[in-house]
């Protein structure tokens, strides 16, 4: 299950207005009544719409005009559960269900920036979470575009090193924001939210035991059993990734295995022969997508640091040397490439058990593979920690 596409997922403005004039029933055991008061700024509606998750797909399950601004729901729920207010055609709010009486204003061009809600402390720290998470991604997406700007100009590397000091620094504050976050809400259902933007790779040990809480505080939530088996099914992948790594003769912590291939001028090149120098060995193809979008970032990287005892050294994995040849003059890759034209079956694809690209390791002046497959930001990280 993806927890943010299950909160996040857009659909078309409410295509059916439902009302509901019921005759008031006993509750059910665990049921509870709902009650919605809104003040909406700024709508072209003229309903709003409480939208629930079903089948993975948004649907209305009830509705409210529009009326001098404000809007009421009201209803019974059997679960608590995160909802959602369409607002407008293409502005909507999260809203979680659990049988306070919620009151909220907000400006339907910008949801989650204005809303303010009372009555619920869940719905107050989810509004709360929602609008920094927009922050940190507003100033990532600013840092990164201003990145970009100077990528294969003259600007002084110094200038595009500050930009990227500055992303790193919002990825550590959003990472250290998002896990305060988990650990403060285990028992809420906007933990399943909180969960999506965790870094399940690099901190899954925090995620295993915020799990473990959330399980003990939350047994019989309807997406705690999801969570628990995700959890157990990327634990036993990362275990197998771990076994798999340590078999493999480039792994982190061993010396690259020596090889030679010949140039784009036929001239044998001996991996040992960038000894003394920090090498980011990158498996490549000129048909590989992935690979030519993250050519601009390898680009900008080798600009930065070749002459602080770093180079590059790319392997091939074309059976068209042609398209090899021209994807290098296009792309703009200034440094040495190699390639026996034999794709999959090139014996150093399978020496270094390569099963996907691009894939990188990156090895230091001793040969030794200290870090593999980075790109982008990370890549740049990494590379101004070892050479600045």
């Amino acid at each position: 299950m993806n927890l943010r596409s299950l909160f996040y997922i857009s659909l078309a403005a409410c295509s059916v207005i439902i009302f509901s004039c019921e005759e008031k029933k006993p509750l059910e055991a665990g049921s509870f009544n709902y009650s919605i008061q809104g003040k909406v700024l700024n709508t072209t509606s003229e309903y709003a719409c409480l939208e629930e998750i079903r089948d993975k797909r948004w649907v209305t399950v009830d509705s409210a005009k529009i009326d001098d601004q404000s809007i009421s729901f009201s209803g019974i729920k059997k679960e608590v559960d995160i909802y959602r207010i369409r607002i407008d055609k293409n502005s909507y709010l999260p809203v979680i269900l659990t049988g306070d009486n919620i009151t909220f204003t907000v400006d339907a061009k910008e949801p989650f920036e204005t809303v303010v809600f009372s009555g619920s402390k869940d719905n107050e720290a989810y509004a709360a979470f929602n609008k920094k998470m927009l922050e940190f991604n507003k100033a990532q997406s600013n840092l990164s575009r201003m990145l970009d700007s100077i990528k294969n100009t003259s600007t002084p590397s110094v200038i595009a090193t500050n930009y990227m000091n500055q992303i790193k620094e919002v990825e550590a504050e959003m990472k250290v924001y998002v896990r305060e976050s988990i650990t403060k809400h285990t028992a809420s259902p906007i933990v399943f939210s909180m969960l999506s933007y965790a870094d399940w790779e690099n901190d899954f040990p925090f995620i295993e035991t915020a799990t473990t809480t959330i399980k003990q505080q939350q047994p019989d939530y309807k997406y705690t059993a999801s969570l628990v088996t995700n959890v157990t099914q990327y634990k036993a992948y990362l275990e197998q990734k771990a076994a798999k790594d340590k078999g493999n003769p480039a792994a982190i912590g061993k010396e690259a295995p020596e090889f030679a291939l010949p140039d784009v001028t036929g001239k044998m090149v001996r991996l040992s022969s960038f000894r003394g120098k920090y090498v980011l060995l990158d498996f490549w193809a000129s048909w590989c997508g992935p690979c030519r979008q993250e050519s601009p970032n390898v680009v900008r990287a080798y600009n930065t640091y070749k002459g602080k005892n770093f180079d590059i050294l790319s392997v091939s994995l074309d059976d068209s040397k042609e398209k090899w040849l021209k994807a290098i003059e296009k792309d703009g890759l200034s440094w040495t490439h190699v390639g026996d034209l034999k794709s999959w079956q090139s014996s150093v694809v399978q020496l270094y058990q390569v099963e996907g690209i691009p894939a990188t390791f990156l090895l230091d002046p001793k040969g030794v593979v200290i870090a593999r497959d980075l790109r982008g930001d990370a890549l740049d990280a990494k590379l101004e920690e070892l050479l600045k």
